[in-house]
């Protein structure tokens, strides 16, 4: 398996990787998540991000497929009243394809991101996973990632 950082002309395979995830979101909350109704759904949005110099994208590849792919991104926060200055990788999105799933593809990621976070002098790599997603906090939580923080909310 190769991991390389995507460019450009990926928006469209980026797009095509991101439709398992997104259909398991819209799945488990259709009311937040639009479903998407085809591999080009989201590639405009990658257009976007690839042009961002905070976040990098990484693809994961074997013989010629994506696996899956990693979006991180540098978060910078100064200091406040409240909490000290803060830097960190936020890993916005990963999707690993399901027929890959549980191949080490997803660490191969994590590694990648881990690796970059070290290059830009940073401490911490950070995450969330939607509550329905078990199966990633299990892998999360395997590969060493610590919860912190939770959310709640209430539907009227």
């Amino acid at each position: 398996m190769k991991i390389r950082q995507a460019i450009a002309m990926d928006s469209l395979l980026l797009s095509s990787l991101c439709m398992d995830v997104q259909s398991l979101h819209a799945k488990h909350h259709p009311d937040f998540f639009k479903i998407p109704t085809s591999d080009d759904f989201a590639a405009s949005f990658f257009d976007g991000m690839l042009a961002e110099p905070t976040i990098s994208i990484f693809l994961a590849e074997e013989n010629g497929l994506a696996l899956g792919y990693i979006l991180c991104k540098l978060i910078e926060r100064q200091e406040n009243a409240f909490a000290f200055a803060m830097r960190y990788l936020l890993v916005d999105q990963i999707s690993v394809r399901p027929a890959e799933q549980g191949k080490r593809v997803g660490k191969a990621l994590i590694k990648q991101a881990e690796s970059l976070a070290l290059e830009l002098n940073l401490q911490r790599v950070q995450l969330d996973s939607w509550d329905f997603n078990i199966g990633a906090h299990e892998f999360f939580e395997k590969i060493g990632f610590e919860k912190f923080d939770y959310k709640f909310w209430k539907k009227l």
